[in-house]
């Protein structure tokens, strides 16, 4: 079975990030490729 990868408020396919806060260590999530990244109008997208 494929792999299905979100896609963003953007409307790109959503990032695969691996959080390392103390909350969540090693936990994988969706985001916005372009989070952080310093654009005007920011899609906070997360899964």
């Amino acid at each position: 079975m494929p792999e299905v990868i979100p896609v963003c408020y953007c409307g790109n396919a959503a990032k695969l990030n691996t959080s390392w806060s103390n909350d969540n260590p090693g936990r994988r999530f969706f985001g916005c490729k372009k989070f952080g990244s310093g654009f005007q109008k920011q899609c906070l997208f997360f899964s």
